[in-house]
């Protein structure tokens, strides 16, 4: 009599790469998210009832606080530099514009100092930024 031994296969699910597909999806996150850091002046500000929105891609934002304190995308700038700075980025970037972010209770010669800093730079598109109000 002939007896043949039973074999038993046992399934498994190959996790080789498993490590690897993990990479993958940890640099495609990484890559397309935007991680940001805590902004280096906090701004409110003012309401308006009409406007556009405008592409962060486009533009350079400038940020004054209530104190007089002047950022570019985040990073704290004197503000007797802020035309010499912008004419740099200008140079490289001729396209870009400029998005003024001025908080509602920045005293107006604050701003009107940023904004001849501006005119110095010869600064072609200016956008100052606020926040949609409902309609009365």
């Amino acid at each position: 009599m002939n007896l043949r031994r039973r074999v038993h296969a046992q399934s498994s699910i190959p996790t080789a790469s498993m490590a690897d597909i993990a990479m993958l999806l940890l640099i495609f996150f990484m890559s397309t998210s935007i991680i940001r850091s805590r902004e280096a002046v906090s701004v409110r500000l003012p309401g308006a009832i009409a406007g556009e929105k405008i592409r962060p891609e486009e533009m350079i934002r400038i940020t004054v606080d209530p104190a007089g304190a002047v950022a570019f995308n985040d990073a704290r700038v004197p503000i007797r530099r802020v035309g010499a700075l912008l004419a740099e980025k200008l140079a490289a970037q001729p396209a870009l514009g400029i998005s003024l972010h001025a908080d509602a209770r920045t005293p107006y010669a604050i701003v009107a100092s940023v904004i001849e800093q501006l005119e110095e730079a010869q600064v072609a598109r200016v956008t100052l930024a606020t926040m949609r109000r409902a309609s009365p």
